[in-house]
């Protein structure tokens, strides 16, 4: 009666918690760490193994870590269950530890340390290999499941196609050494959206005990696959004469309107998703009016039919495409209306100060020359002058520029030879001067260069 109860009592003080499985090499020297348990840090407690057949293998530490104490030889292929004791002030609990053994030349290893770095062209279709990355083939106790995993939004943008019977899944069983697999595109790729992925592949032998992974990393190279969108469908701009007090309606001696040619109307702007450089320009023929393929400004470059009892407005469309090569042009082109008016604005500026100090650029008619690339092969050749209106102005080119440089005399010079096939699409030279000492304040000149293909 005495030793029933005992036996209920350590039943009722003894808990059992979870199990730890580990798989080893036959091959690993004594005192090789297996595993360690840990106990609640805010209680004290001893760990020790119990006897189960194959304790003189192993031995576990009070700290709760589980170690090795001979050779694991005789223990190849079979499993081995170790019972470690956790002792608490209050009670204990017992942890199962299930270890399988397993010669090293069976273990599951891969032909390659690592996949390395691979690329793949974005909007390729599903299947597509990835380059770079070589035919991935196992090693051990066949046959070997392979298996791609999720990252870490639970995607699986990749997947695994057999190498010489083109199977293709997320999941591969192969049954032989000689087979292999590759990593493809699952589906298209936006490099807009992500650019660069890690790729993870889990392998394990038939039992599904020696298990392996490896890693790579792709990167998806970009495509001129955007056209150019531009910020607005419809742009609106106002302008009024220089002369508005002397042209009112209603003035007897009222003068005509007048325009400063080459000043800024207004600008579109126009953005690609790929990053590539925009240029515009007007489909709709105007003598009116020019666009700065650069930038999208529109320059007034004649005077409108207009009088100071009626205003008018001009409807223009403005097309931009990318400076790539093919040329991708945006699908709806801007739709620009410029109203010339001869009546105050509706509002002052709220701002007078600002108003007050803006300055009015002025700008000089565009210049466009012709001239094949033999004709800047001489670095530090002038290839022509510009125009003097008085003998008194210097010249200074605006912006860096690659290609040429201006004297303060007016000389344009070859600053590097040019090259045709480094031009781009639209083999220009352009480039803006400003023009000091004319008397009337600093000018802006617009030139560009354009080249004859001679072949």
């Amino acid at each position: 009666m005495w030793r029933v109860r005992v036996i209920v009592f350590l039943l009722a003080a003894t808990s059992v918690t979870y199990a730890k499985v580990a798989v080893l090499p036959h091959d690993v020297y004594p005192g090789y760490e297996v595993t360690q348990f840990r106990g609640d840090a805010s209680r004290p407690s001893n760990f020790r193994l119990l006897e189960t057949g194959f304790s003189k293998y192993f031995t576990v530490l009070g700290n709760g870590l589980v170690m090795t104490t001979s050779d694991l030889t005789p223990l190849v292929d079979r499993p081995v269950n170790l019972i470690v004791l956790e002792e608490l002030a209050n009670g204990t609990q017992t942890h199962d530890l299930h270890l399988y053994v397993i010669n090293r030349r069976n273990m599951l290893t891969f032909s390659h340390d690592r996949l390395g770095e691979g690329d793949v062209a974005e909007n390729s279709l599903a299947g597509t290999r990835i380059d770079g990355f070589p035919v991935l083939r196992a090693r051990g106790s066949f046959p070997v499941h392979y298996k791609i995993l999720p990252d870490d939004n639970g995607e699986r943008p990749f997947a695994l196609r057999e190498n010489e019977s083109n199977e293709t899944g997320f999941n591969l069983t192969l049954k032989s050494q000689m087979q292999g697999v590759r990593v493809v595109t699952a589906r298209p790729l936006d490099r807009e959206i992500r650019g660069l992925y890690t790729v993870v592949i889990h392998a394990s032998d038939g039992n599904f005990l020696s298990t392996s992974k490896i890693s790579g990393i792709v990167r998806v190279l970009d495509r001129n696959d955007n056209s150019p969108i531009f910020e607005r469908e419809l742009y609106v701009f106002e302008i009024r004469p220089t002369n508005l007090d002397g042209s009112r309606k209603g003035n007897a001696a009222a003068a005509p309107p007048g325009w400063k040619r080459f000043s800024t109307v207004g600008k579109v702007t126009a953005k690609d998703a790929d990053g590539d450089r925009v240029a515009y320009k007007l489909i709709t023929p105007s003598s009116l009016l020019i666009v700065v393929p650069q930038t999208g400004e529109l320059l007034l470059a004649g005077e409108p039919e207009i009088s100071p009892e009626r205003d008018s407005e001009c409807e223009l469309i403005v097309e931009a495409h990318d400076l790539r090569a093919p040329s991708r042009s945006a699908e709806r082109p801007a739709k620009v209306i410029v109203r010339f008016l001869t009546t105050e604005p509706d509002e002052p500026p709220e701002v007078h100060r600002i108003e007050k100090r803006r300055v009015t650029r002025a700008v000089r008619p565009t210049k466009k020359v012709d001239f094949t690339e033999a004709d800047g092969n001489l670095e530090g050749k002038i290839a022509f002058y510009l125009e003097k209106e008085n003998e008194k102005e210097t010249y200074k080119i605006r912006d860096e520029n690659k290609w040429v440089t201006v004297g303060a005399n007016g000389s344009v010079m070859v600053k590097q030879k040019w090259d045709y096939e480094e031009l781009g699409p639209e083999k220009t030279i352009d480039f803006w001067v400003t023009i000091t000492n004319t008397g009337t304040g600093n000018i802006t000149q617009f030139f560009s260069i354009h080249f004859l293909y001679l072949g």
